[in-house]
């Protein structure tokens, strides 16, 4: 029996990213330029980057290459390394060439607040958002006793995982992930600063302060995908270093300009 207690925790955390980037949105709004535009910008990018040409990368590392793929299945801080690295030289690059030759330069921070907000926003959405959206219709389908829809699709080996899986969720259970995914948007926001600067002064030192902030950041969470730490021993700096960044999101926003008051005579 699937409860309705999961159903409505999984439409939760489904929309939470898009109420966030939106919370975002309204705080900053009257004191710099959000151009949606920038926005795009920085979820095609990240898309392209992310998704296409770096997967290209890691089809040959990891599965291509019979020596680099046994390497790496034997020495997991290689592999959290490699990972970590390769998504931060792709990203910040796909990110600096965007704001050098692409973005809508607004002259104030809108420019990196909108550009992080596509890149992380679009990151969230497709690392998160559709796989717990899946997980909803499953989840309202076994509900509603439509099992033999799911079976006739799925087989009944893998609808019967699907559904022990979803028993097993909790509103709690959800929220450690939810909390990174958010972790991850403002952490792209503030990766967009870096590079925005390195645009902004013409010194490149600051894209590769950018990579390697990224590969820092990535580094354990490739030690967790090859079982080197485990979901408690990650997540605890991810939240201290998301609460950080809220702090110092909020502290150096700029603030709203005083209203002139008119001058009678």
């Amino acid at each position: 029996m699937i409860l309705t207690s999961v159903i409505v925790s999984l439409a939760f955390y489904a929309i939470l990213p898009v109420v966030f980037m939106v919370a975002i949105v309204l705080v900053c709004r009257g004191r710099m330029t959000l151009s949606f535009w920038n926005i795009v910008v920085g979820a095609g990018v990240f898309f392209l980057f992310s998704q296409v040409l770096e997967q290209i990368l890691h089809d040959y590392v990891l599965r291509d290459n019979p020596v680099t793929v046994a390497w790496l299945r034997l020495h997991p801080a290689g592999y959290a390394l490699y990972a970590s690295l390769a998504a931060g030289v792709f990203e910040e690059v796909g990110r600096y060439l965007a704001m050098r030759f692409v973005l809508r330069n607004t002259g104030n921070p809108g420019t990196a607040v909108a550009y992080g907000l596509g890149h992380g926003g679009i990151e969230a959405i497709l690392l998160g958002s559709i796989a717990l959206v899946q997980a909803l219709v499953y989840a309202v389908m076994l509900k509603l006793g439509q099992d033999a829809q799911l079976i006739a699709s799925l087989g009944p080996e893998l609808v019967e995982q699907i559904r022990a899986d979803l028993q097993a969720l909790s509103f709690t259970a959800m929220a450690g992930p939810a909390l990174e995914t958010l972790t991850a948007i403002l952490g792209q926001i503030g990766l967009s600063f870096l590079v925005w600067r390195a645009v902004e002064t013409r010194r490149l030192a600051w894209v590769g302060l950018a990579v390697l902030v990224h590969a820092a950041i990535d580094f354990p969470v490739g030690l967790r995908q090859a079982g080197q730490l485990s979901d408690v021993v990650v997540m605890g700096p991810l939240l201290l270093l998301g609460l950080a960044l809220a702090l110092s999101f909020l502290y150096w926003l700029p603030r709203k300009s005083a209203v002139a008051v008119p001058q009678h005579s």
